[in-house]
């Protein structure tokens, strides 16, 4: 069993330390986009897939929605398009025969769905078709992601689940990575629309987030001088969405290399376009699952059954919520899982509860 996930370094062992330093240099090097430096990016962005961009060879796109009615709890959209080359998004020769460079996968699924329904994989050649201007993605002829008159639209037309929404933009924009090899972005965005899932028909609106990256990759280096396994030692991350109220969001990060932590932000956002990154994050995996999940790859993962969200903000603690997944968890995002949770705690010293999304990869 592994140490649980925390966002606190070992620091241990001179190993450790060698660890945890490589893993900030690289942070650093990606282009991580800390606190004070938000507000100074620009807040202009596209949604180009990198096959429009010689320096980029991956891409990603998703939209989360963490506070669906019952039974659905969330939704889930999200592509890996072309393996970056690390651990958490590496798509396992025993699952495709497909190079790395040319792999696309997507989940795609609510709390009802299975991975038999949410999780597929494309060949990026043949089954993904990409349009720059005016933007649009389209998975085969399962689901269609594109820019509609300043919107955004998501025609889905899965067996198990399909979904037809218009997001809106609002003007609160957060970067996560800002850098000549990786430029990755989260829009907030108001939805409406309507998801049918076994049979049923509902209508829903709310708030929810539109993601982007655009990425270098380990493909793209010389193959003489790069070993044919070789993997960033990128292993662990955790993404997740909560919805305040019907006006307000937090999206929190967290990524861990070589088994230390590297990244952990939380920004809160607004519809009236108020975006901040708070100061300091801190994340804590409490206890996990009784028995850990065989991926379809057959590496049996730990997952959280609880964890807690502690940020400081200006010397003053803006967020303490503890979180408890009670929602099974769906194989397909890169390398790991995605799932729901319900939260209970303080936001700005005021008593507060709700539900999250959740995405978590553990490949340590």
């Amino acid at each position: 069993m592994h140490s649980l996930l925390s966002s606190t370094p070992s620091n241990r062992t001179a190993q450790q330390k060698i660890k945890y330093r490589l893993g900030q240099l690289g942070t650093k090097l990606l282009g991580a986009v800390p606190a004070h430096r938000q507000a100074s990016l620009s807040r202009d962005y596209n949604f180009d897939a990198h096959v429009f961009h010689a320096q980029f060879a991956s891409t990603h796109y998703g939209i989360m929605i963490p506070d669906l009615p019952e039974p659905y709890r969330y939704l889930s959209y999200a592509s890996v398009i072309g393996d970056v080359g690390a651990k958490i998004t590496q798509v396992s020769p025993k699952l495709t025969s497909l190079a790395p460079e040319n792999t696309a996968t997507l989940v795609h699924g609510t709390a009802l769905s299975q991975t038999k329904d949410a999780y597929k994989i494309y060949d990026i050649e043949h089954q993904l078709k990409f349009q720059q201007s005016p933007f649009r993605i389209d998975f085969a002829e399962d689901s269609a992601l594109y820019g509609e008159d300043g919107n955004y639209r998501l025609v889905s037309n899965l067996e198990d689940l399909k979904v037809d929404l218009t997001l809106t933009p609002t003007k609160a924009l957060t970067w996560f990575a800002h850098s000549s090899l990786y430029h990755h972005f989260s829009v907030l965005m108001q939805y409406e629309g309507t998801l049918m899932q076994q049979g049923k028909t509902i209508s829903i609106s709310g708030l929810c987030t539109l993601e982007h990256w655009k990425a270098f990759a380990v493909s793209m280096l010389p193959k003489a001088f790069v070993p044919a396994q070789f993997r960033l030692p990128l292993n662990s991350f955790s993404y997740q969405v909560i919805n305040l109220n019907a006006e307000e969001q937090l999206v929190l990060a967290f990524i861990g290399f070589a088994g230390e932590p590297a990244y952990t932000a939380v920004s809160y956002r607004h519809v009236d376009g108020t975006s901040t990154q708070y100061e300091q994050a801190d994340f804590e995996v409490i206890a996990l699952k009784v028995q850990p999940l065989m991926t379809p790859d057959g590496h049996a993962m730990e997952v959280p059954q609880s964890f807690r969200w502690l940020v400081h903000h200006e010397g003053e603690i803006v967020l303490d919520i503890l979180a408890v997944v009670d929602t099974p968890y769906c194989y397909g995002l890169a390398a790991g899982y995605v799932s729901s949770y319900q939260w209970i705690g303080e936001f700005k010293g005021q008593k507060a509860e709700g539900r999250g999304y959740l995405e978590f990869i553990d490949r340590r």
